[in-house]
């Protein structure tokens, strides 16, 4: 990722968080996504992720051997990643491990530290 393809995500993060409706996809019923989903949804697609606590966005790259790049309001970062069989995902950047489960609610994506229906959304999640 160079500095141009951040400006470019910046732009294209912001007009697609600018176009979400704040409730909208609340309505539906949540589904977890099995591991096979998370991969096919993430390999060789770029995922643009707003945290709910702090808003801020941040762009992922996430590739067959494993590793990650991420680009935020931090700069850039590189990790790991991995599925577990009930399709947790967890990511290693920075000396940090996080793992959370996404789903699909409406026609949005998100991700939560559980899997459980009532379970807070920690991000909201789009493709590019």
């Amino acid at each position: 990722m160079r500095s141009s393809s951040y400006i470019r995500f910046a732009f294209a993060a912001l007009a697609t968080f600018a176009i979400l409706l704040p409730g909208a996809a609340l309505a539906e019923e949540r589904t977890y996504l099995s591991k096979t989903e998370i991969e096919a949804s993430l390999l060789g697609k770029t995922v643009v992720s707003k945290n709910i606590a702090s808003g801020k966005l941040s762009q992922w790259e996430f590739r067959a051997d494993g590793t990650v790049e991420a680009v935020g309001g931090l700069g850039r970062a590189a990790g790991t990643w991995s599925i577990r069989d009930d399709g947790q995902t967890c990511v290693k950047v920075l000396g940090r491990t996080g793992c959370r489960y996404w789903f699909r609610q409406g026609g949005a994506y998100a991700n939560a530290d559980t899997n459980q229906s009532d379970a807070p959304v920690v991000a909201e999640v789009r493709y590019l």
